[in-house]
């Protein structure tokens, strides 16, 4: 008898990891269905569905009386705590997003949650093997998808149900809707069937072969320099390790090699070959790097314009980008029939980044450059027989490109941000919130573009120190089994590299991948632990209430309406929730001190976020409610206490002296009138010095001095009505 109830005991343990398995396999292809960033609705149906498992699978081997399900070893401790972090800034009420560092907490947990169910079910090597597989096979979707996007669209209405990214760009973006995280994800994926092509007998390395190159071809059409060095690296590295363990043959070392050549003279040859550019659209633009400041340049247009107008219906512009995105238009040519050379000469000023041509061919009539020199040398527009596109790979980059500038400013205005805050951090959200008021030009960027930086910022001193000891157990355990878990190994390094100069961990895909391969890697860590019961059993609360709070955010999707009411009452956190229900109740006959209750708590919530817009609503309100002082003082503390969202965007600067003048000129109290206008006129002299530098904030010379005139006119009025108040 006791036999016969330890074989179903064995039973019922194996069909909860069974389950598990199954759990686990089924995630990695929604998740390259489902791709999107942390702001994307689909990945509540993954979260919901992990988090609510774990919690199953913890119950059902605590059930079971199975010891250490959370703590198996040192790498669990430092996950543990990693995941506790982000929840600091809710505990201490440090965060400057209500919402981010909810839905933060949420997808960090159930990021966490399929790290242990892997941490517990995938251990056999076969299991492995199939993980590696499931990856490999499922990021084909992304892929079909991508060149798709590049060429026919047949899937866009697939896409549009599923609530997919619909960015549109040169490059290679797939669902991802970003080419550099796809890239680093098909980096991943391709050094496993790397991995698998050398293990694997004839038939099958055809299969991990065919994949190997569709992905490499693919990765060279994101146009990710980095990952696209990082997959050469890898390549060489499997190579050299297959000859090492007679897995490769030295002929197919030879054959890569001679491939190789091949591949630069083709390249050398056909990086010179030009083709005319024919402009068929109505508005074509061709970007110029490599262009120096303060030099002066002569462009040579060949020409060949014909149109049945007898009037110009062509034009050519010469736009200036400096290094703060705003633009100045330095020449510009108009002409109809014409067949030759036309010369534009100009000088760039100090801080460009790089020139565009913006050609307008609005009636679509036939428009041909044959060629352009700059500077009396040929410069290539159209080439005839390579794509752009891998041109483009292996001759732009250098440490002037924009994109390696931008990451610098971004890295700085992160580092000011973690200054102030480094120690609990701000919660979810930190960078996205808090990027405007440290900038020194408009720019706008969702992602600080370096992981360790927004961990820091956003969960403290220790979320960072926790990550940083995660990868470091992960590289010690890892280089004891690296002969076993090569590709697994590179795959993580891949990721971890590439977060740190960009945001690859913003995505579901990439962080559930990441710390699944944690688990792999750390399968061995073991420590003894005595007794962890209550441990389990208070997170297996709290995977209840992560649980119930995917579930909720997913059924709000669901039911969302025009208001956003009824999913306020759902998912009460959600910000656009909130923000739609103070709309509709400024449309409506509510008392006022009820509208002001609603806004006060959106303020308490996102004091960052839609700013004037709270601000309007409730003077508004104010100016009708007979009990003005408790709610005029409320907001005078706000206006002297909660930093501007993004001063450099002159529009908002604009909004914000109206409506402080609008209460001033309409409130019974004196005294707090006063009070208002001196925050205008105090906040006047920096203000108007944004609004008239143009090149930092993205407008044009005439444009600033417009906006600076209204702007001033708010102010000399604030000085008006100071001086009226004081007599």
């Amino acid at each position: 008898m006791d036999d016969l109830r330890k074989e179903k005991n064995k039973m019922k343990k194996n069909t909860i990891d069974k389950i598990g398995y199954i759990v686990i396999v089924v995630t990695i292809v929604l998740l390259n269905i489902f791709i999107g960033s942390n702001i994307k609705d689909p990945i509540w149906i993954i979260q919901a569905i992990v988090s609510i498992f774990t919690l199953i699978y913890i119950i059902a081997k605590k059930i079971q009386k199975e010891k250490n399900i959370i703590i198996k070893g040192k790498i669990d401790i430092a996950v543990l705590i990693f995941m506790f972090s982000t929840i600091i800034p809710y505990i201490t009420r440090n965060y400057v997003s209500l919402e981010g560092t909810i839905n933060f907490i949420l997808k960090y947990w159930s990021v966490y949650g399929f790290y242990i169910l892997t941490r517990n079910i995938i251990i056999e090597e076969s299991k492995i093997n199939t993980i590696k597989n499931t990856l490999i096979i499922s990021s084909i979707i992304p892929i079909i998808v991508g060149y798709d996007k590049l060429t026919i669209n047949i899937l866009e209405p697939i896409l549009d149900y599923i609530n997919s990214v619909k960015i549109e760009d040169t490059r290679m973006i797939s669902i991802f809707g970003y080419a550099n995280t796809f890239a680093a994800y098909l980096g991943l994926t391709t050094s496993l069937a790397i991995e698998q092509f050398i293990k694997s007998d004839k038939k099958k390395k055809v299969l991990y072969g065919i994949y190997i190159i569709i992905s490499s071809i693919t990765i060279m059409l994101t146009q990710s320099k980095f990952v696209l060095a990082l997959l050469a690296f890898i390549i060489l590295l499997f190579i050299i390790k297959g000859i090492k363990d007679k897995k490769i043959s030295k002929k197919w070392f030879i054959v890569g090699i001679i491939a190789i050549v091949v591949f630069m003279i083709y390249f050398f040859i056909a990086k010179e070959i030009s083709k005319p550019l024919e402009i068929t659209e109505e508005e074509k633009t061709c970007v110029i790097r490599g262009i120096e400041s303060n030099t002066k340049y002569e462009f040579e247009l060949n020409l060949e314009a014909q149109t049945d107008k007898n009037y110009d219906v062509f034009e050519i512009s010469i736009v200036e980008i400096n290094r703060y995105f705003a633009e100045k238009t330095l020449q510009r040519i108009s002409f109809a029939n014409y067949s030759g050379t036309r010369t534009i000469n100009f000088e760039t000023n100090e801080q460009i980044d790089h020139i565009e041509i913006r050609i307008t061919n609005k009636l679509k009539q036939k428009l041909t450059i044959n060629g352009l020199k700059i500077n009396g040398e040929p410069y290539i527009l159209e080439y005839k027989i390579i794509p752009e596109e891998v041109v483009r790979v292996f001759t732009t980059f250098n440490f002037k490109n924009s994109s390696v500038w931008q990451r610098v400013d971004y890295w700085r205005d992160s580092i000011e941000i973690i200054k102030d805050r480094w120690l609990v951090g701000s919660g979810g959200n930190t960078w996205r919130t808090l990027y405007g008021q440290e900038q020194d030009y408009l720019y706008y960027a969702k992602e600080a573009h370096c992981y360790i930086l927004e961990v820091w910022m956003s969960f403290g001193l220790l979320g960072i120190i926790s990550y940083i000891f995660i990868i470091a157990i992960t590289i010690q355990n890892g280089m004891k089994e690296h002969k076993k878990i090569l590709s697994i190994l590179v795959g993580v390094a891949i990721i971890a590299v590439h977060s740190l100069m960009d945001f690859d961990m913003s995505y579901l895909i990439i962080e559930m991948v990441f710390y699944m391969f944690i688990a792999i890697i750390n399968k061995e860590d073991k420590l003894e632990i005595s007794n962890a019961k209550i441990l389990e059993t208070t997170i297996a609360i709290f995977f209840g209430i992560v649980a119930i709070g995917n579930t909720l955010g997913l059924v709000a999707q669901c039911v969302e309406d025009e208001t956003g009411i009824v999913s306020n009452k759902i998912a009460p956190w959600v910000a656009r929730y909130q923000y739609n229900q103070i709309v509709y109740l400024e449309n409506n006959q509510l008392e006022p001190e009820k509208k002001i209750e609603y806004i006060k708590q959106y303020i308490k919530n996102e004091p960052y976020q839609n700013q004037n817009t709270m601000y309007e609503i409730m003077v508004n309100q104010i100016i009708k409610n007979d009990n003005q002082t408790e709610d005029t003082k409320y907001l005078i503390d706000i206006w002297k206490n909660v930093e501007i969202e993004r001063p450099y965007e002159i529009r908002i600067l604009q909004y914000r002296g109206e409506i402080m003048l609008n209460l001033a000129e309409n409130l019974s109290d004196k005294e707090l009138s006063k009070q208002i206008l001196e925050i205008i006129i105090n906040e006047y002299p920096e203000n108007s010095k944004i609004i008239l530098d143009y090149r930092k904030n993205r407008e044009t010379e005439l444009v600033c001095r417009y906006k600076y005139g209204y702007y001033t006119d708010t102010y000399q009025k604030a000085i008006e009505l100071l001086n009226d108040e004081n007599n």
